[in-house]
């Protein structure tokens, strides 16, 4: 963590990304993080998780999806260098927790239980820095989508008055110019930040680029800058 003038930041880790969002993420903020299948969502959050560890920093990854086994094995297959990640979610350096997703929420006092929830297992090992990976798998067990953006909003409270800094992935095959609402969310002011990956498959290869749409409290790059994911982690090319 830094101040930045009366900012504290949380740095990403990610090599190039600090440098186009005026140093790192504010702490407290609430991110979406916004992208197609192969964009690269869960291993980017994967990858802060690991370099926020290693400044001891403790963070918990909720997935509602892959299993805490596979996870593991898809960051250590994708990045060579981090051959240690299974020791750090041992260690609970990274709190791995699965929550299936069975059922629709019946109440808002089930939504709620839900959440808290969360809080307690940040709680279990002094968590500083969350992922919720993802979100778009609450949206179809929420009755419609204006339930979905009023739960979305009372999660983001929760963490913010908790001050936790949370990055929440949201799986879209979204376009440059697409109207946000299309997602289920009638408003985006519950989060300070949005970040879009982009991902383009053509003859055999696929290029990659990034969008920070927002971000409060920071000064950051507005242009579409591309990124590459290589053995040892994620590269930004910011300059």
């Amino acid at each position: 963590m830094e101040n930045e003038g009366v900012v504290n930041r949380l740095k990403t880790g990610i090599h190039g990304l600090d440098n186009i969002i005026g140093g790192g993420v504010p702490i407290g903020s609430q991110i979406l993080i916004l992208g197609s299948p192969g964009a690269g969502k869960t291993l980017i959050s994967l990858e802060m998780l690991y370099h926020n560890s290693r400044l001891a920093i403790p963070s918990t990854f909720i997935t509602t999806e892959e299993r805490r086994e596979a996870l593991i094995y898809n960051v250590k297959n994708a990045f060579y260098s981090f051959d240690d990640y299974e020791d750090r979610v041992e260690n609970k350096k990274i709190n791995i927790v699965h929550k299936a997703l069975v059922d629709g929420f019946k109440s808002r006092e089930n939504f709620e239980k839900f959440v808290a929830d969360i809080v307690n297992d940040m709680d279990s090992n002094k968590s500083k820095l969350l992922v919720i990976d993802s979100i778009s798998s609450l949206r179809p067990i929420l009755s419609d989508d204006r339930t979905f953006t009023r739960s979305i909003t009372y999660m983001t409270e929760v963490f913010r008055d908790n001050g936790i800094t949370a990055f929440m992935t949201y799986e879209s095959d979204i376009k440059r110019t697409d109207d946000i609402m299309k997602l289920g969310l009638y408003s985006t002011s519950m989060f300070d930040g949005i970040i879009k990956l982009f991902v383009n498959h053509m003859e055999g290869s696929s290029q990659y680029s990034m969008e920070i749409s927002k971000l409060r409290n920071s000064t950051h790059k507005l242009s579409t800058v591309p990124y590459q994911i290589t053995d040892s982690g994620f590269d930004v090319l910011s300059d």
